[in-house]
């Protein structure tokens, strides 16, 4: 464990290293942020009442703050890139023969440099909330809040998992960009970072809420912005918890009879 704890250490002082870069693109996702602002404006002021299924026009910029904010910290696409490049370059040669699991190696490594993007997401938000949605009040409970933390790390654990699925294929698959590319464009969709999921109609939620995605992004922010109830809570842990043992074990599967496939000598 200590290895680990040491890797998470230099990576973190990496990352501070180059807070610039990390500062700059965090600059660049706020225009996104604006952009969906300036949708939603447009779209309450045509709508009768200016609510649509429980959303006004303040709750829901409220939503996508937090969605950017919780995004910010399990959106970990770059390390399946990393991990797909390594092994289709043959760079995996010199971390197989480290005394420390790669898989681990990559996991900490993500969590230092998502640790510096959620620091700096919520430097730039959480102060535009209380000014900006002072008087809104959040239906989280104290119970809610004592395990938001355990609900985040399995957000990031099944992203972090998903992202290293897709890049082992490329054992047996030299190029992966279009797998990540699908992936991208299912995870926005289904984990609610294009629109609430609830906006969706009830069948398509419930699909989505069988599915890992919901859970990556979704589920920490409704809990923060719209609440939810204690069984609903547990419930979303035990699909997470499964989701996560699922994955991990399918990956242990693709990295064992991948390794057998591995020649390190490059694409």
């Amino acid at each position: 464990m200590k290895k680990y704890l040491q890797v998470l250490k230099l990576n973190l002082q990496t990352s501070f290293a180059y807070k610039g870069n990390f500062i700059l693109t965090s600059f660049i996702d706020i225009f996104r942020v604006v952009a969906e602002v300036a949708f939603w404006r447009i779209l309450f002021n045509n709508v009768k009442d200016g609510e649509i299924n429980g959303y006004n026009f303040d709750s829901i910029i409220v939503y996508y703050i937090f969605m950017f904010i919780i995004s910010s910290f399990t959106n970990v696409g770059s390390m399946g890139y990393k991990v797909a490049n390594e092994i289709k370059e043959g760079a995996l040669n010199n971390l197989l023969v480290r005394p420390i699991n790669y898989i681990g190696y990559c996991f900490m490594e993500t969590i230092s440099q998502k640790v510096i993007n959620l620091i700096i997401a919520v430097l730039m938000f959480i102060p535009f909330v209380i000014f900006r949605f002072g008087n809104l009040s959040f239906a989280v409970t104290a119970e809610q809040l004592y395990l938001l933390p355990v609900v985040i790390i399995f957000s990031f654990t099944l992203s972090f998992f998903i992202n290293i699925l897709i890049s082992l294929l490329v054992f047996w698959i030299t190029e992966v960009t279009s797998f990540f590319f699908l992936k991208d464009i299912v995870l926005d969709l289904a984990s609610g970072r294009v629109f609430p999921l609830d906006l969706f109609p009830a069948f398509l939620f419930s699909a989505f809420s069988i599915l890992p995605f919901m859970y990556c992004t979704f589920f920490p922010v409704v809990i923060l912005t719209k609440g939810i109830s204690s069984f609903g809570l547990y419930q979303g842990l035990l699909i997470q918890l499964t989701w996560i043992i699922l994955l991990y074990l399918l990956i242990r599967v693709l990295w064992r009879f991948g390794l057998k496939k591995y020649v390190g000598t490059g694409a």
